[in-house]
């Protein structure tokens, strides 16, 4: 049987085309199809989607239901799962708040959830191995990394006193977030789209996501997420910390031993360190301001 008169049946659609592998054309819309092998992950996924779901004003890109209400069907090997797609015209949408919300109810469940889901290692900067390509830099240039590497330590040392005086606090389990331009609004409903990656235990993500944000939109916008943010019950001051040296840690310099990897030029070096520096200063400023509502927080506790 062909995938198309089997997603007719199962969906009881009476009209399927193909777009390209991914996409379909029904008389309902148009819908993404994913094509899953691992049965652990798609069961991850799928318990997160619903779990994240605050109907009817803020979900995320649920599994579609077949006629038996199972949330994927069997196809070949593996499974395949619809999902409604949102036409390109709908264009990402930057409300601070309603992501900051999406955002703690994710990790609300992430701390709750439990799985036979085999998450991601946990990632730790790569800052030291830069130390044996500094030879391969200009004079300034070796100064400023020198800088930045003395300073990584310093902000790695911090990072780890801050995760000692937490042992026993579980880190969330998280769908990667990446992007702001997960988020939409369709017809005064925001919907986040999840990836397929396989989850996370901890905030690396998070922060690379907070950093763009903030190089994106500015701070005022980065303000209004992370106060919202911070607002949700499942941000405890021991998350909160959490999350916070995870920000800390420097990170900055892990592209720059990713592309000394790769035998670069002057000039592609002198872009990464750009870029390098750039993303320095956006790390500070996010601590700066996390580190003040995280005060902020614990006065009105206080209080």
């Amino acid at each position: 049987m062909e995938l198309l008169d089997w997603l007719k049946g199962q969906y009881q659609w009476q009209k399927v085309k193909f777009v390209n592998e991914a996409l379909i054309e029904t008389e309902l819309g148009r819908k993404r199809l994913r094509y899953w092998s691992d049965k652990a992950l798609l069961d991850w996924h799928i318990a997160w989607r619903d779990s994240c779901s605050v109907t009817p004003y803020m979900i995320a890109d649920r599994m579609i239901r077949n006629k038996d209400q199972e949330a994927q069907i069997e196809w070949k090997d593996g499974w395949v799962t619809v999902h409604d797609e949102v036409d390109s015209s709908f264009r990402p949408n930057p409300s601070e708040k309603k992501i900051g919300r999406m955002i703690g109810t994710m990790i609300d469940y992430g701390i709750r959830a439990n799985g036979n889901v085999q998450p991601t290692e946990l990632k730790e900067p790569l800052f030291q191995q830069v130390q044996e390509y500094l030879p391969s830099f200009k004079e300034e240039q070796q100064s400023l990394i020198q800088s930045m590497l003395k300073e990584s330590e310093v902000r790695l040392t911090k990072a780890k006193a801050l995760e000692a005086g937490l042992k026993g606090v579980p880190f969330p389990l998280l769908d990667p977030v990446t992007s702001s331009d997960q988020a939409k609004m369709i017809h005064q409903v925001f919907i986040w789209f999840g990836s397929m990656d396989y989850p996370e235990r901890g905030y690396y993500s998070m922060r690379s996501f907070l950093v763009n944000c903030l190089d994106r939109f500015g701070k005022d916008s980065l303000h209004q997420m992370l106060s919202e943010l911070l607002e949700n019950e499942s941000m405890t001051r021991e998350q909160s910390i959490l999350l916070l040296a995870e920000c800390v840690k420097p990170y900055e310099l892990d592209h720059l031993v990713q592309v000394l990897a790769e035998d670069p030029t002057n000039t592609q070096l002198t872009e990464t360190i750009d870029l390098v520096s750039k993303e320095w200063e956006h790390s500070k400023a996010l601590v700066q301001e996390m580190s003040a509502l995280i005060d902020k927080k614990k006065k009105v506790v206080t209080l």
